[in-house]
């Protein structure tokens, strides 16, 4: 399977769930007044992730040159096996929590990830909302780490996009805490403080896919 193209393939997943959120807003949408679906709202988050898609596209040859030119330089050679598997998510959520973190912080990366947070509503759609620029911006920038350590390019890549995958599910607001999950993951509880406007949830709640992060940074 071409890495690249994890999620696409998981797309029908998505649009299920969203399918399925929109039926349940319906009923209860007086709850969630800043969750329902607006055509509008709903239309420029899906051009959004097509451009999204469009721009990496285009820049995914570069980039995968790039990594694999990086990993001719590797410290180590390391076997994929449960443990090194492991450490391999591990340092990719680290490095997504860097990203996450360094975007709400540095002005020529936010001029990117402000796209995300444009929208004053929050459902499983906003997770489409991504901008086109993350390329010229640098969000590749972050995993060289990994690949200069010794994990192959095509398994840091997979990891990458798996963790996005499971992003798109804390995009919600139907889903209330999860006990102690909350301790450990990165839940829809903990990103719907990431999105509040609320000035003591600004610049909160970074994290990929554990929130352990978050908390080890005072975040």
């Amino acid at each position: 399977m071409d890495v690249q193209l994890i999620l696409l393939y998981l797309s029908p997943l998505f649009l299920a769930f969203i399918g399925w959120e929109m039926l349940y807003l319906r009923k209860h949408g007086a709850a969630y007044p800043t969750a329902g679906y607006q055509w509008k709202d709903l239309f420029a988050n899906a051009t959004l992730a097509l451009m999204h898609q469009g721009g990496d596209a285009l820049t995914a040859i570069a980039i995968a040159y790039l990594y694999d030119a990086l990993w001719g330089w590797r410290l180590l050679d390391i076997d994929l096996n449960l443990w090194t598997l492991l450490l391999l998510f591990l340092l990719q959520d680290l490095c997504y929590w860097l990203f996450h973190f360094a975007s709400h912080h540095v002005r020529w990366l936010w001029a990117s990830h402000v796209v995300h947070h444009s929208s004053e509503r929050l459902n499983l759609s906003t997770a489409f909302r991504q901008s086109l620029m993350y390329p010229v911006s640098g969000m590749w920038l972050f995993w060289i780490p990994m690949i200069l350590i010794g994990f192959p390019p095509e398994a840091v890549v997979a990891t990458v996009l798996l963790s996005l995958g499971f992003q798109f599910f804390v995009h919600t607001q139907v889903v209330g805490k999860l006990g102690r999950l909350e301790w450990v993951f990165n839940t829809p509880s903990h990103h719907r403080v990431h999105h509040a406007s609320n000035a003591k949830y600004i610049d909160r709640n970074f994290a990929g896919v554990l929130i352990i992060w978050d908390r080890l940074f005072g975040t």
